[in-house]
């Protein structure tokens, strides 16, 4: 049995390339037997934080992708995940006359339930998230933690089918407020604006799919010579910080394909897709990444640094489209993976 690329241990696990959070995807590069379970498990955090905190959280929830059923189900838009933090995604509420923190449920943007504090005085808002399971307790509890200065006024946001549950919450936790009557939530906002808070771990996430791709591409390597070795520290060792993250992962201006693109750089409309590809010229071994390429968004490509190979003296390149079913899941394959045609030039 192999050993594993990050520890001295049987490698007894299979790894997906493009993580798990993205779907399975038929036909997709993945490395099988090149990674203990307690390495793949420690490395997930990576993928976790990617899919959950990042740009790409916000649009696998607009596509509504899915993974893994025994995965946790978790709202982006109201915690964060792996050390990253919630996505915060705001916009104005013009009925109202206030900022509101929105989400995307399905493809569908909409208002997060909350409650809204707004200061009379300094005119300051408070966001407080109210989520499915939460306790009197722990409304309460995140209410002090918010420090709302007196006098304030509250706004209540929650659809027609959370009134009864979200109001009873209320009142457990303050049962002397007084309560406005419910009103719908809006469905106009301007000037909606996301901020996402990451670590180390969405760039080393970057670092990961590059390697891993690179591998199960060119098997002539095993991952284990010591010029990958750099890159696989930056993966592994968990140090949380980022500063050393740039001499490794580089975003750069998107990578084109043109056999899955047009002139202008855009996939078919409704198209939705990855692209990574990978290889090594005289001296070094490189991977770039770009994950949900589509018609609505630009997206940055991620320039990987692999190692230096003083041994490499050709150029050889490989590439796929991770591409997404246009009209949902077939059976358990949520998309495909199709190679690309990649010129290597001279």
């Amino acid at each position: 049995m192999k050993i594993c690329l990050y520890c001295e241990t049987p490698a007894d696990s299979l790894e997906h390339v493009i993580p798990a959070a993205f779907g399975e995807l038929l036909h997709a590069p993945n490395l099988d037997g090149r990674i203990c379970r307690a390495c793949n498990t420690r490395l997930g955090l990576l993928d976790e934080q990617l899919a959950r905190c990042g740009p790409e959280a916000m649009l696998r929830r607009f596509y509504n992708i899915q993974g893994r059923a025994s995965h946790d189900s978790v709202n982006p838009f109201e915690r964060g995940s792996a050390k990253g933090q919630r996505i915060e995604f705001a916009g104005w509420d013009e009925e109202k006359g206030i900022e509101v923190n929105l989400e995307i449920v399905d493809g569908v943007c909409r208002q997060l339930r909350e409650i809204v504090f707004v200061e009379t005085e300094s005119g300051k808002t408070h966001h407080l998230p109210v989520k499915v399971g939460m306790t009197a307790e722990q409304l309460r509890a995140s209410f002090v933690s918010l420090q709302v200065a007196k006098p304030f006024l509250t706004h209540c946001s929650f659809s027609k089918e959370e009134e009864q549950w979200v109001r009873q919450l209320m009142m457990d936790a303050f049962p002397t407020a007084t309560s406005e009557e419910a009103t719908p939530m809006s469905t106009v906002y301007k000037v909606a604006v996301s901020k996402h808070t990451v670590t180390d771990r969405y760039f080393r996430a970057f670092a990961k799919i590059g390697f891993h791709y690179f591998l199960s591409q060119f098997p002539h390597y095993s991952g284990h010579e010591p010029i990958f070795e750099d890159i696989r520290k930056v993966i592994y060792d968990d140090v949380g910080t980022i500063s050393r993250i740039g001499e490794f992962v580089v975003a750069r201006e998107p990578h084109l394909f043109s056999e899955f693109l047009d002139a202008k750089g855009q996939p078919p409309q409704g198209a939705r897709l990855h692209f990574v590809d990978c290889g090594f010229a005289p001296g070094i071994c490189i991977a770039h990444v770009r994950l949900f390429v589509s018609s609505d968004w630009v997206t940055p490509t991620y320039t990987v640094r692999l190692a230096h190979d003083p041994a490499a003296v050709e150029r050889k390149a490989a590439g796929h489209a991770f591409i997404y079913y246009p009209d949902g899941r077939k059976g358990k394959y949520s998309g495909e993976a199709a190679p690309l045609t990649i010129n290597v030039g001279n």
